[in-house]
């Protein structure tokens, strides 16, 4: 083994044996022990789950299993690829910090870079495995086969995921605008067709509750396409070998094709690589040969814009109470990386829309109302974090630059959180008002569940936010940790919305036996508006206690 090579793998092992210790020593850490204790038990609940649960349900049909497994591979990658087109950067092949410290210098060839970036996300897809096994196990023969399809097909998907951020980067303006509609009138075909597929296999007239059941059914109609099956060729052996029935002389072939893919796409990472820095730096040259010697926000026309922002940053700082002034700034930044960000963001809340306001298609004016509450109520929770993270999550490494600010704790949460929130809100508030012209609810309904599901986005983001702030993670992370705190959230908000939707019920009937019918409503509407609220402003202020307690030699976790 060659000097560089031997080096690389040295920091690697080492880097993996640090990261053990360093997550085992946070286990057993009194500041972290009630998250630890929580990821015990979630994944002792999922283990016994699958045991014993799932081991009782119908078993699936193998064949439809292996069109899950290739189909829904090709549908995360649709997903991934239209939204890394209208992302401005992409960062997979990219050194972190650490990295450019130890390996900035080295004499290592593209291909063993690709290899080590590839080599990241072993872990994470083996537990990734492991969780689908114990899910799948009912429904295949073979548990060690399942578990080397799926771990083959996931290593594969992460590593097309590669290549397709590094093609996108070397794109010119004109190719990169071609690919976004492309691949925005690919997603939209998908989309109607998911529709199609749902009024197809539900009767029509049916209640809105059957319609999110047939959603499932729909979504594996879909991935079982003759279209997305043949983009799905590459995971067509994998699958296959995750759902063999009997092992014969095809299954040693099946298990090659799908093992010796993964080095294949190592390759075509590696070519790719090449032909994207060759592109970004002909497309330099050219800039310099045209005699631009200077970036476009250094003319005279970015010097006019830049003044204008500050102007208008001005007035509107100037129009603000006294203790507000001081996060304008944090809320102006904001407002400036979503104008770089605003397709992403754009796209990110056109689907949840959308299937939201799908129970207005199902012809039933009884429950309608309630379905596109709910969907609202589970974009908010599960969607949005994820499509905004322009707050705290994304300032990992500028921590230290927000904490020499002149501002109070509480000022700081405000001047990160309130245009996620106010986007979010937004959201809510288009969507509810599209169902209420159609559903017809009245003012009450309209304004208590738009009060309390504006209460939910703030309570969300200052959850996710001081959760992040209490247990902090970089922003491309993989690992143990990051796939169980995935887990844990949703199981903690799905335990959140049954707690609400259960507090809620108790309070309608309180207020039905204490007070008449014409004063219930009003006292219904006011108390649970007034509760939600409570409860935000509570996890704002936990935000702020958290970020006021956040020590940058101690929290800041190593990359």
């Amino acid at each position: 083994m060659s000097s560089p090579h031997k080096h690389l793998s040295w920091l690697t092992l080492r880097r993996s044996l640090f990261r053990f210790r360093r997550a085992a020593d946070r286990m057993r850490s009194p500041r972290r022990i009630v998250a630890s204790a929580i990821a015990v038990i979630f994944l002792c609940v999922y283990v016994l789950n699958g045991f014993l649960i799932l081991a009782s349900r119908r078993t699936a049909d193998p064949e439809s299993l292996r069109l899950w497994l290739s189909g829904g591979m090709v549908l995360y990658l649709i997903y991934h690829a239209v939204r890394c087109v209208w992302t401005e950067k992409q960062v997979d092949m990219e050194y972190t910090d650490a990295e450019k410290l130890w390996l900035g210098g080295a004499p290592l060839k593209r291909s063993t870079v690709a290899a080590y970036k590839v080599n990241t996300v072993f872990f994470s897809a083996l537990l990734k495995t492991f969780f689908l096994v114990v899910a799948l196990a009912p429904d295949v023969q073979h548990a060690g086969l399942l578990a080397t399809g799926v771990f083959a097909a996931l290593v594969l998907l992460e590593t097309v995921r590669m290549i397709w951020q590094r093609l996108v980067s070397g794109l010119s303006r004109r190719h990169l605008v071609g690919a976004r509609v492309a691949l925005s009138v690919i997603a939209f075909a998908a989309i109607l067709q998911f529709f199609g597929q749902l009024a197809a296999i539900t009767p029509s007239g049916s209640q809105p509750g059957v319609y999110v059941l047939n959603s499932f059914r729909a979504i594996g109609g879909v991935a079982s396409s003759d279209a997305i099956q043949w983009l799905a060729i590459g995971w067509r052996p994998a699958a296959l070998l995750a759902t063999t029935v009997e092992i014969t002389s095809h299954t040693a072939v099946q298990m090659l094709a799908s093992v010796m893919l993964v080095p294949f796409a190592i390759f075509t990472l590696v070519r790719v690589d090449g032909w994207a820095a060759a592109a970004i730096l002909d497309r330099e040259k050219a800039r310099l040969r045209s005699g631009d010697f200077h970036g476009p926000s250094t003319d005279q026309a970015g010097r006019a814009g830049e003044l204008t922002e500050d102007r208008l940053a001005d007035r509107i700082e100037s129009i603000l109470p006294q203790r507000m002034r001081d996060s304008v700034a944090l809320v102006w930044r904001q407002a400036l990386s979503i104008r770089r960000y605003y397709g992403t963001i754009l796209f990110s809340f056109l689907v949840p829309t959308l299937l939201c306001l799908s129970p207005l298609l199902t012809g039933r004016m009884g429950n309608q109302w309630a379905f596109v509450i709910a969907g609202i109520a589970l974009c908010t929770m599960l969607l949005a974090p994820p499509a905004l993270r322009l707050d705290f999550r994304r300032d990992l490494k500028r921590m230290l630059l927000l904490r020499s600010l002149p501002l109070r704790p509480i000022q700081a949460v405000l001047g990160q959180l309130t245009l996620p929130i106010l986007i979010t809100v937004t959201f809510q508030w288009t969507t509810l008002g599209i169902a209420a012209s159609v559903c017809g609810p009245g003012w009450p309904q309209l304004i208590g569940w738009g009060g309390m599901l504006s209460a939910l986005a703030v309570f969300t983001f200052a959850t996710e936010n001081a959760l992040f702030l209490a247990y902090p993670h970089h922003e491309h992370a993989q690992g143990f940790a990051m796939v169980v705190r995935a887990n844990v959230m949703f199981l903690g908000k799905a335990t959140l919305i049954a707690a609400a939707v259960g507090a809620l019920l108790v309070w309608v009937s309180i207020c039905q036996s204490l007070f008449s019918a014409p004063l219930s409503v009003p006292v219904y509407v006011t108390g649970a508006v007034a509760a939600t609220w409570t409860l935000a402003v509570g996890a704002m202020m936990v935000t702020a206690w958290c970020w006021r307690r956040f020590d940058i030699s101690a929290d800041l976790p190593p990359e």
